[in-house]
């Protein structure tokens, strides 16, 4: 069993968590406060140390690159910021994270819409 997360925050936990499942890759949650009530798990809850935070394992050793590989790829995706887009209508470069021109108020183009020429 191998470790390949750890946190306090739960559901960031259920999230990883969610993606190993999705991969059928063997796991489970040390220290989980959300367990049936053990005295470790109490404990755990109580102390802010980071020994003592909930931590997301694998179970084969065999899994754990490919687990790895799976949460990396999640993390670096959700800390790459959206690329700025140029405005359709009016050819002002917009934030990515705008739905909308801030200049002329025309909605962006999402990346599954179809964009006009």
């Amino acid at each position: 069993m191998k470790e390949v997360f750890r946190s306090r925050d739960g559901a960031l936990i259920g999230f990883y968590q969610s993606i190993l499942e999705d991969a059928d890759i063997p796991h489970l949650v040390r220290n989980d406060p959300a367990q049936p009530a053990v005295i470790g798990n109490l404990i755990a809850a109580m102390l802010p140390l980071p020994d003592f935070w909930p931590a997301l394992c694998v179970l084969n050793d065999d899994d754990y690159p490919e687990a790895m590989r799976l949460l990396n790829a999640v993390r670096d995706a959700a800390a790459a910021p959206p690329q700025d887009r140029k405005c359709p209508e009016c050819g002002e470069m917009v934030p990515g994270n705008f739905s909308e021109c801030w200049n002329c108020e025309a909605p962006l183009p999402t990346d599954d819409s179809p964009t006009r020429e």
